[in-house]
């Protein structure tokens, strides 16, 4: 129970859509209930095009990547943009034979049947891989895209941020308290971060700070592990993989046997990606923060290492809702992680307890993205993951206490996600009706997969699901989704890039341009909450919010991590329908501290400042 408390520190800033902001992007349209994206990126300076740097040698981190990022760096109150890239991996030509010593026929290849490649514990990329990516030209790098009130400047060579890694993920928060975004980059290599100096300029401190990672990372989020007022941080690390050790694998058409071992011939035309279950995992790491943005290594002594995790995707919340961050880790081909926090920081793993760790059928999935949020209305936290295709993108429904079960058939799920390949996925109130909706990002891992299912394809259309009712249904037609270009999406992110109360969407596609769809639904109110902590984490990363507009009750939490290699809008975003008044929000910081406010205006942004 939300105590209240009147005396409280309230900073309000409104944030009203201009007629000028209008004009310039055509909104105009009548929509009535039409719920309409449109894709705006090029048009208002998005030129973002992926490189994932294939050459045909089939790395299996080449159809990963890559994420995409929502966050206000320089604090003018607009969102602005940081997608992450890849680059040619022809550059690595020499340093390492992709051909694993076979004999390379002029038609194909030779492959020992039972080669394995050489692993290692634990599963970090060899430094002098590392070294020559830092000496590559970075014509491929990272991007930082400031928003000048709706129209996009690419901002990298003055502002800093473009990681010359082979990008995979990224993530943002305050984790030194001083008031500006800072910026953490997973990579196929070592880890970056980049620490905003006063909304100017980004400079790379991950070895000073004790956080340059050198495994193949995908996921991270930051959070308050021990709520002690420090961000920490969770990096999600996936497969031992490099190129030294990249297998050779397709559809053998023929054989034969020498010296007792059989070796399999594959045309090139046959050649593909190794499946992941042909390597070895690699243990995450949870870096905690000693209070002056250093950060120490404590995965084995806060209880979450794991060396066998083959992990994409996360998501950090209290889902048992006692007052403490619980840690969820989707994985790739094998169960997954649930890390419930039981005492400051320190974690014992439940998944099979909960109900997280398989589908209700009891069998592991590809585990890719998640998406979290309280879809049911009943005050608990519920998860979605994403999974490969012919496995059904899983919604698992917290009926109380941290327990889970499978509702995917139940709520319309099932056959809808059958075929697509989801990745980047999330809640969000597509119309600002209230009822929390879903955008799964989609696009197969195989370039090749419609010679060997005629059914499924390489690049796949983006969806979104309504919520109506207790139900989910295709509305991806209606969206404007199908209008849009088919692509090979992964990362994803909802945000309100124009200020104007609804949210729309950033895509990040491999070897393609990044999308930014606009959200034209203008029917219903909303309200929009940025939060600055003082005795929490400044970015309020764990905040329990509360919201009562007429007969709606709505949560919300300000979670740590989301999506797939991503991060959305950090401002806490509620749809409010035909309510015009908001009769109270209560809002419960990660500190314990408790702030009640009432009679809120609706169709504005709100700037909260927690309670001394």
């Amino acid at each position: 129970m939300i105590r209240t408390n009147n005396n409280f520190f309230l900073a309000v800033s409104l944030i009203a859509p201009s007629v000028y902001l209008l004009i310039v992007l055509g909104c105009s349209h009548n929509l009535k209930d039409e719920k309409r994206f449109v894709e705006v990126g090029a048009e208002i300076g998005i030129d973002f095009v992926h490189e994932s740097g294939s050459k045909g040698d089939y790395f299996l981190f080449e159809t990963m990547g890559a994420g995409v990022a929502f966050f206000d760096f320089d604090r003018d109150g607009w969102q602005d943009i940081y997608l992450v890239n890849g680059f040619d991996l022809s550059k690595w030509s020499g340093v390492y034979s992709p051909l694993n010593n076979a004999v390379e026929d002029t038609l194909g290849f030779w492959v020992t049947e039972g080669y394995i490649p050489p692993m290692r514990f634990d599963g970090r990329v060899d430094s002098s891989v590392y070294d020559l990516i830092q000496e590559l030209p970075v014509e491929h790098e990272n991007k930082l895209y400031r928003n000048k009130k709706v129209e996009f400047l690419n901002v990298t060579e003055t502002v800093g941020g473009g990681d010359s890694g082979y990008g995979m993920g990224v993530t943002s928060g305050d984790y030194d308290n001083d008031g500006f975004s800072d910026l953490y980059i997973t990579n196929f290599g070592k880890n970056s971060l980049f620490h905003n100096i006063s909304g100017n300029r980004f400079t790379e401190v991950a070895e000073l700070a004790g956080v340059d990672d050198s495994h193949w990372s995908s996921s991270a989020a930051f959070f308050d592990a021990e709520n002690d007022g420090d961000l920490d941080l969770y990096v999600v690390n996936y497969l031992d993989v490099g190129l030294e050790n990249n297998r050779i694998c397709g559809q053998a058409v023929s054989a034969k046997p020498i010296f007792d071992h059989r070796l399999l011939f594959i045309p090139r035309e046959k050649r593909t990606y190794c499946s992941p279950r042909r390597y070895n995992g690699a243990p995450d790491v949870l870096y905690i923060n000693n209070g002056a943005g250093v950060f120490e290594d404590k995965t084995r002594d806060h209880g979450v290492f794991s060396a066998y995790g083959k992990g994409l995707g996360i998501s950090i919340a209290d889902y048992d809702r006692d007052g403490d961050s619980d840690i969820f880790v989707a994985n790739d081909g094998m169960r997954n992680f649930y890390y419930r926090n039981v005492m400051e920081g320190t974690f014992i793993e439940e998944a099979l307890e909960v109900g997280l760790a398989y589908n209700g059928e009891g069998q592991p999935e590809a585990g890719m993205g998640v998406a979290t949020a309280d879809y049911d209305y009943d005050m608990d936290i519920d998860l979605l993951v994403t999974n490969f295709s012919r496995e059904t993108n899983t919604l698992y429904e917290n009926i109380g206490n941290a327990r889970f079960l499978d509702r995917s058939r139940n709520v319309g799920l099932h056959e809808g996600t059958w075929l697509p390949l989801g990745f980047g996925t999330f809640f969000f109130d597509v119309d600002n009706d209230a009822d929390l909706d879903l955008f799964f990002a989609n696009g197969h891992v195989l370039d090749r997969i419609a010679l060997q299912d005629s059914t499924l394809t390489y690049e796949q259309a983006n969806q979104i699901f309504i919520k109506e009712g207790d139900r989910y249904t295709d509305g991806t037609e209606k969206s404007g989704m199908m209008h849009s270009h088919l692509g090979v999406s992964r990362g994803a992110a909802p945000g309100d890039f124009d200020n104007d109360g609804d949210l729309d969407l950033l895509v990040n596609d491999i070897d393609g341009p990044a999308k930014l769809y606009r959200n034209l639904s203008k029917n219903n109110h909303w309200l929009m909450l940025e939060l600055v902590g003082t005795k929490s984490n400044r970015d309020g990363i764990g905040t329990e919010l509360r919201l009562k507009c007429g007969e709606q009750i709505q949560t919300r939490w300000h979670l740590g991590g989301g999506s797939y290699l991503s991060v959305g809008d950090p401002r806490i975003h509620f749809g409010l329908g035909d309510c015009s008044k908001v009769e109270s929000l209560e809002i419960k910081w990660p500190s314990g501290s408790n702030q009640i406010l009432t009679g809120l205006k609706v169709d504005q942004i709100l700037r909260i400042v927690e309670n001394n």
